[in-house]
């Protein structure tokens, strides 16, 4: 096994990579970083001016989530140019260990092939139940901000009944909120009905869509196209937490003077340090599953 200087290169992202760098050093973890969009204030962590020399020196590479914004290049914004996925497979050897959000299947078939141990975050429940309180909270910032009326008391529509759908529903209705669900599953509807004020199928929604001041969605589907957003109440706000394509058709919102904003990595942006800190703990989780480790 190479004796490695650094136990974790914490490489890209956001600011949760920043405060995760941190949160390493409190373990006494040796700890070095590249292409952090912040670098973290502390001697603690080395900062390297290279991907190979972080990734050469460390036992664990730790990369963002996601990964990846398109499939192709790091998600990072600190350094110039862009840093291709493929190179993480041929620079991270078997006796290294890999953690990164959303790891493209290619990716991923490119680490199994070299024998090397990957873990991606997305897969881990507790750190997935964490992010969508995260992101629920995020999104509630984000319509606050963007809206000229009061959340409180408005109608609200949220597009989607899965994890997300269902914890932005239940704290729209604490503030109080008037809130619909809405889901192509007659099931999601079923159990939607329970805690919302309405519970509606797609086809419902359309039919009365111009009554909602406030529309989330956390479908991954290109839903709310140029004929639906017309119907649309001109002072609507529309906030989509969806994974690509997205849920929006927003060449179309803005043709139509519609307010509509793609939120992404919501946890990131409102609550970087809990975030490290669930992620420092999935970490720390699935290193205790390893017996080499």
């Amino acid at each position: 096994m190479t004796p490695y200087h650094y136990d974790y290169a914490v490489i890209g992202g956001d600011l949760r990579q920043t405060y995760l760098a941190l949160e390493l050093t409190k373990s006494k973890s040796a700890v070095c970083s590249f292409a952090l969009c912040q670098p973290a204030q502390t001697n603690a962590v080395k900062t390297f001016s290279s991907l190979e020399a972080a990734v050469s020196n460390s036992s664990c590479i730790v990369c963002p989530v996601p990964f990846t914004k398109d499939g192709i290049f790091l998600n990072q914004n600190a350094i110039k140019g862009n840093l291709a996925l493929r190179q993480f497979p041929m620079m991270v050897k078997p006796d290294q260990t890999f953690f990164a959000g959303a790891i493209p299947k290619e990716i991923q078939k490119a680490f199994s092939q070299t024998g090397v141990p990957v873990f991606d975050f997305l897969k881990d429940d507790t750190l997935a139940c964490f992010n969508t309180v995260a992101t629920a909270e995020g999104v509630i910032c984000e319509a606050i901000q963007h809206s000229p009326i009061n959340l409180s008391k408005s109608k609200c529509a949220v597009l989607g009944y899965g994890k997300c759908g269902r914890v932005i529903t239940a704290k729209l209705k604490a503030m109080p909120c008037h809130v619909t669900a809405v889901s192509a599953s007659p099931k999601e509807t079923a159990q939607a009905a329970v805690f919302a004020d309405e519970a509606l199928s797609l086809d419902q929604f359309f039919s009365k869509i111009d009554a909602y001041d406030f529309i989330f969605n956390t479908i991954p589907a290109v839903i709310l196209t140029n004929d639906v957003l017309a119907r649309t109440n001109p002072a609507v706000t529309i906030l989509d937490i969806a994974s690509e394509p997205g849920g929006v058709d927003f060449a179309a919102a803005k043709e139509l003077s519609r307010s509509a904003r793609k939120c992404p990595s919501l946890p990131g942006k409102y609550a970087p340090l809990s975030s490290a800190r669930a992620l420092y703990n999935s970490i720390k989780t699935f290193e205790r599953r390893l017996p080499c480790l």
